[in-house]
């Protein structure tokens, strides 16, 4: 008698629950360890911040800022301190270095190594400075993400435009400068916080001064 298809089954969790089951019959199926569901909810961490930031501690970093955004000030089980917060402002001093606008240099680098592998001719001084005023603005690592990018999508054989660099750099620049000043906020709020004795307060009360 030819065994049913178990996913046929209509609930969504039940398919899952038997693939797991058939996986395991078959000995493919491992369960799932702590130490791999830490690592999987460390990697969904991890996307949830910039490329450039994913140091050492930017995953913690970012875990502490969600606690700070959601905990602070409403539930009783809110640490007060963790590591993190001794490093946090390091963390932060490093990211705003890195943000810091690019040399000319960096941009006639980049302009460089795309004209030299495409073959095609560099501006002139005019054409150049063109480039300098548009990109400057930008990071090195938007311009070095921007001409790696360029390098292996572009398929024009000629030197890309100023606006090709912004397409790549602009919303980089975006998502990394947010992210780095809704951080900072909140750190800066824990701060507050703390001077203010950490404690969650009852609306439905008043507020009695300590003897």
């Amino acid at each position: 008698m030819k065994k049913k298809n178990s996913l046929t089954i209509t609930s969504a969790m039940e398919v899952y629950q038997q693939i797991g089951k058939q996986l395991s019959e078959t000995g493919l199926g491992v369960p799932m360890s702590t130490k791999d569901q830490e690592e999987l909810e460390s990697q969904d961490t991890l996307k949830q911040i910039p490329l450039m930031f994913r140091t050492e501690g930017s995953v913690f970093l970012e875990l502490r800022s969600q606690e700070i955004q959601q905990s602070m000030g409403v539930s009783n089980d809110f640490p007060l301190e963790k590591g993190i917060d001794g490093v946090a402002l390091d963390m932060c001093q490093k990211y705003v270095v890195q943000m810091e606008p690019c040399k000319r240099e960096d941009i006639a680098i980049a302009l460089e190594t795309i004209a030299s592998t495409f073959q095609c001719k560099v501006p002139d001084d005019f054409g150049l400075t063109q480039y300098f005023n548009l990109l400057e603005q930008y990071p090195r690592f938007c311009i070095e993400q921007a001409t790696h990018t360029l390098l292996t999508t572009y398929t024009y054989p000629r030197l890309p435009l100023p606006k090709d660099f912004i397409d790549i750099c602009q919303p980089m620049y975006i998502e990394h400068r947010d992210w780095l000043i809704k951080t900072s906020r909140r750190f800066y709020q824990l701060e507050i916080w703390k001077q203010m004795g950490g404690k969650v307060r009852n609306k439905y009360l008043p507020d009695v001064e300590e003897k």
